[in-house]
């Protein structure tokens, strides 16, 4: 079957594979009336092996006809839109409609022509697809000043699988190996329409399995197709090459400078002695990765090895790694009418020791507040996933509600329990000095505290970027334990949740994102105010000022935090260019004196916002107004920050 241009590719093949064996079978009456004698045909390139026939025409044939050489030639159509095909098989009418491109209306005999072939080579493939090899397409056009293309089809048989087999070209696998890959012959079953596609899935289904089943190097060799003309049935065999099946071996490392080869051996996902799978290497693949340690890295099998006692031929592991520079600076700034401005720096030095390890100083000077710390963190602690870090903090606090200087050192054992899923439990031991809004009034001074807490949480990140997450879905539960001595002897439990979700329409312009966060304190009053919930403000429910939707002192009227909050978002995002998006966003929350989160006390804030997408993320800038406005609150609130608002 000509189809007026090459076929490419791995289908291209199968196809050919199919027809070749099709049209050899139909050539040969021919080939019997002829006095001289044929050989059998060769192997024929990416095609069958087909015996005792001639190949004649590797594809459905397709011919040129001109309105002057047939006084029969169909009519077609001059009009915009799919060429015209007649004699197309019903059931494929709607796959042929998706394939077929839509075409102005042809100006020119020549460009009617070019339109029809173009056609003609679509519906040639979808045939040759689908099982009728012996298929005729012809392509036609004519007229003077209007001119019609069209496409007429002959399908001729649909052809059948008669029958599916495997054939192993070197050492056969083992017999529950064979038994697995001929389950996978299923689809071919006898009877079915001989298609392309299923032959292509079964073959790569047959290397496949090999490899999960310790084979690393199977492969298949191009299918032997044998047509039955008369029955209009082929017959497939599968010819595989498995190879020797394999184990791991040792790790072979180059390119590392400072990392600790043990410390690579230990991101091994394999045991000693086991089978050799792709899974296992890709595992082992994305551990190097997520250390952070490496520019570029190359994994690859080593040679074959002689099989040892237990039939399996141990194989090296070849790591090629080039190593990251060490240090990285990162400065941050933010700005609101609400919060003020804020400047954030972190220094980090990885791979401290050689094993993963990192240290890292962060620090931050804003309006509201100024801290400084250092975290140490040691990965991998007894199992691929656990992560130790090691914390010290000093901060300060100067808002409305309350002052607050202290200190702190903490310790956090942080595990990954799925991709997705993390879970963490940590202690912390500090001190805090504590200026309540009313003693500031009152003049009463300080009060000095030692804290003792905590924390556990669980995480769920099913979002691919946390700056600018488009799909997908994300939640965080704690629960933070804790008592104070000093000047205030309490005990308190503080339990919050908070969950997101984001869906892009199936459009890459449009994201639609909702935000939701609940939490409560248990125990009595009493509990240090960076404990308490506050609600206001750019993290909070915008549109307000910092802390404003919170409870107040009832002499000074300043927030003095609650011990319940409730805060729910929306946002419509819309992505104009590569570069710049706008936003629509409503947000709605408050804080509570009370442990049940204050549903009745909440406040609306509604606002636009523009976001600039950078390489490492949007910058946004938004302005909110607040729709339940009190007397004090400001018209408007502006807020400019990196990321997305959740």
């Amino acid at each position: 079957m000509a189809s007026g241009g090459p076929s490419r590719g791995r289908a291209a093949s199968v196809l050919w594979t199919l027809a070749i064996a099709a049209c050899a079978l139909f050539s040969a009456p021919a080939l019997a009336q002829n006095d001289t004698p044929q050989p059998p045909s060769s192997q024929v390139q990416d095609g069958p092996q087909v015996q005792d026939s001639q190949p004649q025409d590797p594809a459905p044939r397709t011919n040129r006809r001109q309105q002057d050489d047939d006084e029969q030639t169909p009519i077609g159509s001059s009009e915009a839109g799919r060429v015209p095909v007649e004699g197309i098989p019903a059931n494929l009418s709607d796959p042929l409609k998706l394939l077929q491109r839509e075409e102005p209306a042809p100006a020119t005999l020549f460009e009617a022509r070019r339109q029809a072939e173009r056609a003609a080579s679509v519906v040639a493939t979808l045939l040759e697809s689908e099982g009728y090899y012996q298929a005729e397409v012809e392509p036609f056009a004519n007229g003077q000043s209007v001119f019609s293309r069209g496409v007429r089809v002959t399908p001729g048989p649909l052809f059948i699988y008669a029958s599916a087999a495997i054939a192993y070209l070197d050492a056969e696998p083992d017999a529950i190996t064979r038994a697995e890959l001929d389950s996978l012959l299923a689809p071919i079953t006898a009877g079915l329409p001989a298609r392309a596609q299923p032959v292509i899935e079964t073959g790569d289904a047959l290397v496949a399995r090999l490899r999960v089943a310790g084979y690393p190097d199977a492969k298949a060799d191009p299918v032997d197709a044998l047509a039955d003309a008369k029955t209009g049935s082929i017959e497939l065999e599968f010819r595989l090459r498995p190879g020797l099946r394999s184990s791991f071996g040792q790790l072979a490392l180059t390119g590392l400078k400072v990392t600790n080869p043990e410390f690579i051996e230990r991101l091994r996902p394999w045991k000693d002695g086991e089978r050799v799978t792709p899974a296992r290497m890709d595992e082992f693949r994305g551990h190097l990765v997520e250390t952070g340690l490496f520019a570029t890295t190359a994994v690859r099998l080593g040679e074959t090895t002689t099989p040892g006692a237990d039939d399996l031929a141990p194989r090296d592991v070849v790591v090629e790694v080039t190593e990251r520079e060490r240090q990285t600076i990162a400065i941050g700034a933010a700005a609101s009418t609400s919060d003020g401005v804020g400047l954030d720096a972190q220094w980090q030095l990885r791979n401290f020791s050689g094993w993963g390890d990192s240290i890292t100083v962060s620090g931050q000077l804003a309006t509201l507040e100024r801290r400084i710390g250092t975290t140490y963190r040691i990965p991998h602690i007894g199992k691929y996933g656990r992560t130790l870090s090691l914390k010290s903090e000093i901060e300060d606090f100067e808002t409305n509600a309350f002052d607050q200087t202290g200190a702190n050192v903490s310790a956090t054992l942080e595990e990954r329990l799925s991709p997705r899923v993390r879970a963490s439990l940590g202690v912390e031991a500090g001190f805090a000095s504590i200026l309540d809004a009313q003693a500031r009034i009152n003049g009463t001074g300080r009060r000095d505290v030692y804290i003792v807490s905590g924390a556990g949480t669980a995480e769920y990140v099913g979002v691919r970027d946390i700056l600018d997450p488009v799909n997908g879905f994300r939640a965080r539960v704690a629960i933070e334990p804790g008592f104070t001595w000093g000047d205030t002897n309490i005990a308190f439990a503080k339990i919050s949740g908070e969950a997101a979700a984001y869906y892009d329409f199936g459009t890459k312009d449009f994201v639609g994102a909702v935000r939701g966060r609940l939490g409560t304190i248990a125990g009595p009053n009493g509990a240090p105010p960076d404990r308490l919930f506050f609600a206001g403000g750019g993290g909070s429910v915008r549109g307000y000022e910092y802390q404003a939707i919170s409870p107040r002192d009832p002499v000074t009227l300043l927030p003095s935090g609650g011990r319940s909050l409730v805060e729910m978002s929306a946002e419509m995002r819309y992505r104009a260019t590569d570069t710049l998006g706008y936003v629509a966003f409503l947000d709605a929350g408050a804080a509570g004196s009370n442990v049940e989160p204050p549903l009745d006390a909440m406040k609306l804030g509604a606002g636009v916002g523009l976001r600039y997408y950078t390489a490492f993320g949007p910058l946004r800038a938004d302005i909110a107004v607040p729709l339940n406005k009190d007397a004090g609150d400001a018209d408007f609130q502006v807020y400019i920050s990196i990321g997305q608002a959740f």
